[in-house]
């Protein structure tokens, strides 16, 4: 009995350390982001300078925020993948916006830029765009639009 009352006070204590440790945000160097990182950087953001890098421990993995000297911010998954993409004082990369919401930002509102993407749901993707008047517009995993704010 003895055993087993040890070894659920170690299992607690174990769990309470992860949790603890998980949400963990702290600056990196650079040098130190995974190397698809490094190359969605060059690809989309060529000569930018990397004002800080940030890597948080999640509790099944590990994610990245990268701040630019231009103001950018970008967001990394436990995937390495972009999550979001947020140039307020710029535009997001062409590239980076599916033909279809470019389309449909182009026809509906010619004069203004895509501010901000985010990738969202992993397994049913939805994205939501800010334009640079503020109006954020949501399209399901087809491209529809499900919603104008």
């Amino acid at each position: 009995m003895k055993r087993l009352l040890t070894l659920v006070v170690v299992l607690f204590m174990y769990c309470g350390t992860s949790f603890v440790l998980a949400g963990e945000d702290r600056p990196i160097n650079p040098e130190q982001l995974p190397q698809t990182i490094k190359v969605f950087l060059d690809q989309y953001f060529p000569g930018e300078k990397i004002a800080l890098a940030k890597m948080e421990k999640e509790l099944f993995g590990t994610e990245y925020k990268v701040y630019l000297v231009g103001g950018s911010k970008i967001e990394f998954g436990k995937d390495k993948e972009w999550k979001e993409v947020d140039c307020e004082f710029s535009e997001v990369p062409s590239a980076l916006i599916p033909q279809k919401i470019k389309e449909f930002v182009n026809t509906n509102y010619p004069d203004q830029k895509v501010i901000q993407i985010e990738k969202k749901n992993k397994r049913k993707v939805k994205y939501e765009v800010e334009l640079s008047n503020s109006i954020e517009i949501e399209f399901d995993g087809h491209y529809n639009v499900v919603d104008i704010d």
